[in-house]
């Protein structure tokens, strides 16, 4: 038999779980006072965040840079190899390079930091180690114990990469809350996405307008309400005054219900057939707010017109519209 099969494979797995879960535990209750130092330094800088470490080390810098950028404090990933021939010219005066490593013994980390330092940018190290080289170089000292690593060995990064990661992550934040970062600056950063896109899409960025946008007059015929529906291809047509204001709608729906009640004829008036009192939206709402409103309806709705502060209609807008831009 196997003698991989006999052992409890969930309870490796939990074990695990509950080493770096309790390493976490521990680091938070001896949390280094020193992190609010580290704080205040990037928040007086006028320069940028350098994060830099070697092997998981690194791994955890890169995102720890990811995640400041994308929150607000403009942040780059060095490797110290690169910065050795040459990358170095990145850091400014007024940097503040945040140095990652367990053992604060690397050779290639801690032998940039003299260089990075006479450039003029202040050091933070992010270490286990008290006493080691990359302490001694560093401005500012962050020491993050670890209780247990979850490998079994104790050799490879687990808990310590845990913890330096939520560090990070918890110095985003910090930032975040002290620079009082926004939704909509979250959006700024991240235009692609689906958080960013539910962010910083507006109505008027979706609404079909100008020559797309279906409008008919309050005394068209059913012909020319008909042709509307039809050409512009949304299902609805917004119904204007003489002065554009909007003054009802008629989508597919209105025209069936109009006909339980009347015979159809071709002089049936626009004003007849509407419905007068259409939900309607303003161009500078966000398109995910009017896309979870349409839907979380008693009665969904899946066309809506749009209009001005003033009442003029301006666009329309369907639950089809709003789905492809993936919000």
């Amino acid at each position: 038999m196997n003698p991989m099969k006999e052992k409890d494979t969930l309870g490796i797995i939990k074990q695990a779980l509950d080493d770096e879960i309790s390493s976490l535990v521990y680091f938070r209750e001896n949390l280094d006072p020193s992190v609010k130092n580290c704080i205040d330094l990037i928040l007086n800088s006028k320069g940028k965040v350098i994060v830099t470490g070697v092997g998981k080390s690194g791994d955890i810098a890169k995102k720890i840079s990811h995640t400041l950028s994308s929150t607000g404090t403009s942040a780059y990933f060095l490797h110290p190899t690169d910065a050795s021939h040459g990358d170095s010219g990145i850091v400014g005066p007024d940097d503040v390079v945040l140095a990652i490593g367990k053992s604060g013994e690397s050779e290639e980390l801690n032998y940039i930091l003299p260089t990075l330092r006479k450039i003029g940018a202040k050091i933070v190290g992010i270490t286990a180690n008290s006493k080691s080289k990359l302490a001694e170089l560093s401005d500012v000292v962050i020491i993050t114990p670890v209780l247990k690593e979850a490998c079994p060995l104790d050799l490879a990064p687990t808990s310590s990469t845990t913890i330096a990661l939520v560090l990070g992550d918890a110095i985003a934040v910090a930032l975040m809350e002290l620079k009082e970062f926004k939704a909509d600056d979250f959006a700024l950063y991240h235009p692609a996405g689906r958080l960013g896109k539910r962010l910083s899409l507006y109505l008027s960025d979706v609404m079909r307008k100008g020559e797309r946008n279906a409008s008919i007059p309050v005394n068209a015929n059913l012909e020319v309400i008909l042709k509307e529906i039809t050409e512009k291809g949304i299902g609805a047509t917004g119904v204007v005054d003489e002065n554009f204001k909007l003054v009802g709608l008629i989508t597919d729906f209105d025209i069936r219900k109009y006909l339980t009640k009347h015979t159809l004829s071709p002089s049936v008036t626009a004003k007849e057939m509407m419905n007068p009192n259409p939900n309607h939206y303003l161009p500078n709402e966000k398109a995910y707010d009017v896309l979870i409103n349409m839907e979380g309806r008693e009665r969904p709705i899946s066309v809506a017109p749009v209009v001005d502060e003033n009442g003029i209609f301006v666009g329309m807008i369907s639950l089809h519209d709003l789905l492809q831009k993936g919000l």
